[in-house]
């Protein structure tokens, strides 16, 4: 691709950075970001900004409700967003529901739900993976019956990220066990409210709450609120895992990374000078930045490859995969390796309130601990990185 400046790229990022500058409320710049997504409240708010601005839904095409940016002016975007430190969107629904309702949803459930995504008034959490059900989804065993106009559901999920804050789970199902499995799987979007459906929280090993088990007891959930046809969910599954491929090296998260980490390196000391003054570490964040910035140039090529249709995107999306989880370990190992004696302290989580004395480096510092600990599954959820280099070895062969 060409990676000579655009200056219609320079002026669409000055502009998106004077929105952001003029609009982001000051109680909100900043503020910790939970290893998905923001606070609900802090979430909502950003969205019906962003919605007031047309800007609410960044990803989608514009005869879908979206902004209609190109793959790399949503790079930018998300970039600016990072840098400003705006709150996050809801990833769930604009990233992965909501292509899949452009493309499959009736004109019903497109009414039904699209308004509510782009004004932040539902936010969604995924319903796949299923305990012994992890790489191997198509093993799933949630079933859902049909009883007229409703299908009767009864499974359990698990690590359903942030179902004790959502209104609505998108839902996969099993419909059918008499076909081949990949065929008898169903698409559901089921309210959270519905009678029968349990959560109980994961607190994982960065002693956090953002993972839960979801339950399903006799849940009736309307014909209706099926996306497709029966037996469709499986093809659905895959368009909304191979959609944005240029997205899956997280850049953005690895931004926000490395600007903690330099602001930490200011503040923690040693001896008598800042800890970025040292020369062994200074190296060390020298080499990270240069592995960033080469990630963000492959980036921008998957992004290249996206907007000609190209097959090598797939393949290209999977090595991004695992480079980003790799880099998210080693910069998060890193963040903690700069705190000294105090990556040993406790940290509150980025959602929680910290009584009493407050805790060393407690504005730099809070959650790195944390976010160390939730980043060893990134190399484990959205595709082991096993399964993906087995992508990436099958589709080079096949190009």
């Amino acid at each position: 691709m060409d990676f000579q400046p655009d200056a219609g790229l320079d002026v669409f990022r000055a502009e998106v950075r004077a929105f952001v500058r003029e609009n982001l409320p000051a109680d909100l710049a900043g503020k910790p970001v939970g290893s998905v997504r923001s606070m609900r409240a802090d979430l909502v708010r950003w969205q019906k900004i962003l919605n007031a601005k047309g800007w609410a839904a960044p990803y989608w095409a514009n005869q879908d409700g979206g902004t209609g940016w190109s793959v790399l002016q949503r790079l930018i975007f998300d970039e600016e967003c990072v840098a400003a430190g705006t709150p996050t969107q809801d990833g769930f629904a604009h990233k992965l529901l909501g292509p899949v309702l452009n493309a499959f949803a009736s004109d019903e459930q497109k009414a039904a739900h699209i308004p509510h995504i782009l004004n932040g008034d539902r936010l969604w959490c995924q319903g796949f993976s299923e305990p012994g059900s992890g790489s191997d989804l198509a093993s799933l065993r949630t079933r859902a019956e049909r009883d007229g106009d409703f299908y009767v559901v009864n499974g359990q999920k698990i690590w359903t990220s942030y179902a004790h804050e959502s209104d609505w789970i998108f839902l996969l199902v099993r419909t059918d066990a008499e076909v081949k499995k990949q065929a008898g799987i169903s698409f559901l979007l089921v309210d959270m409210k519905t009678p029968g459906i349990t959560v109980r929280p994961i607190r994982s090993i960065d002693d956090c709450h953002h993972l839960n088990e979801t339950f399903f007891d006799n849940v009736r959930v309307p014909v209706a609120n099926r996306v497709g046809s029966e037996g469709d969910g499986w093809t659905i599954t895959k368009f909304l895992l191979n959609n944005e491929h240029a997205s899956a090296a997280e850049l953005p998260l690895l931004r926000r990374y490395l600007i903690q980490l330099r602001k930490l390196a200011t503040a923690q000391r040693a001896g008598r000078e800042p800890l970025i003054a040292r020369p062994e570490f200074a190296l060390r964040l020298a080499r990270l930045e240069a592995e960033v910035t080469a990630v963000a140039m492959m980036v921008k090529r998957v992004a290249a490859l996206e907007q000609d249709h190209s097959a090598e995107a797939h393949a290209l999306g999977s090595i991004l995969k695992v480079r980003g989880t790799e880099l998210q370990q080693r910069i998060s190992e890193f963040m903690v390796e700069a705190l000294g004696d105090h990556g040993a302290v406790a940290y509150p989580e980025p959602h929680d309130t910290c009584d009493g004395d407050a805790l060393p480096f407690q504005d730099v510092g809070r959650g790195i601990a944390n976010e160390m600990f939730f980043r060893r599954a990134s190399t484990i959820y959205g595709g082991t990185s096993e399964v993906q280099r087995g992508i990436i070895a099958k589709m080079l062969f096949q190009l």
